[in-house]
């Protein structure tokens, strides 16, 4: 089987008019998609333990959900990113091509937000089914309950919020999954509309002290979050591809809470 298969099938399924304008997804790296396809190799980003992986296993192309090259240029990413370095030699000495599923993939009707829901096993309670981004759902539970469910089915154990003991405990339903970093303005959109919960991730100081005037219901979780695009696509990949090689290597937290 050819690399251009895989590529053709999932940039069908994903393609890029679903992307956002700023968002670099794509091809990082690409050689010649007709050569033969020897392994596909999932994670959420490329670290030099994924490289080193896809070397060991043999594998010649790398999705990811984060794109790897992020700057307007090759000089400028090793500037702010200087660990690339070295992987770009390796990417090009192992011919390895990378390609990200961002925006496009987060989007898509059965996107991101959608397979936390589903991995979680609430996706029916969404409000919106033929709306990738985000999903809010109708389901009656607690905030505390809710992280439990995230802790158990989603394995992520870092939250941060700005609400008090009392709300955590309290009766809630209308909640909203924005996977990745959710923009300000759609929360504070949400906010408006009455959301209960608003989920998402990378917020900074000013972020929270808007969350805090306009009494914002944030539950902050880390981009793990997102390890749910290597859960779908190796699932549907290996029912697709079924004599390809399709292996997952799982991206850990980079930080660790100090209580």
């Amino acid at each position: 089987m050819k690399i251009k298969q895989l590529t053709e099938y999932l940039f069908n399924k994903y393609p890029l008019s679903l992307k956002e304008i700023w968002d670099p997804t794509g091809f990082a790296f690409k050689f010649n998609l007709s050569e033969k396809l020897t392994g596909v190799l999932l994670a959420i980003d490329v670290t030099e333990e994924v490289i080193n992986y896809a070397i060991e296993n043999n594998c010649n192309v790398i999705l990811t959900h984060h794109p790897f090259l992020f700057e307007k240029s090759i000089e400028l990413e090793k500037i702010k990113a200087p660990y690339k370095i070295e992987l770009i030699k390796k990417i090009k000495q192992n011919r390895i091509n990378i390609i990200s599923f961002h925006t496009n993939y987060d989007n898509h009707i059965h996107g991101t937000s959608y397979q936390i829901a589903r991995f979680m096993g609430i996706e029916n309670y969404s409000y919106f089914q033929n709306v990738g981004y985000p999903c809010v759902l109708n389901y009656k539970t607690t905030v505390n309950e809710f992280i439990k469910l995230l802790r158990d089915k989603i394995k992520i154990n870092s939250f941060r919020t700005n609400l008090n003991d009392k709300e955590l405990n309290k009766n809630i339903s209308k909640i909203v999954l924005m996977s990745g970093s959710g923009f300000v303005g759609d929360i504070n959109q949400w906010t408006k509309k009455g959301a209960d919960l608003i989920i998402s991730s990378d917020f900074r100081w000013s972020d929270w002290i808007n969350f805090n005037q306009i009494k914002a219901p944030i539950l902050e979780v880390p981009h793990l979050d997102e390890h749910v695009f290597v859960w779908d696509l190796s699932t549907q990949l290996k029912k697709k591809f079924t004599k390809v090689n399709i292996l997952t290597f799982e991206v850990s937290q980079p930080y660790r809470n100090i209580d």
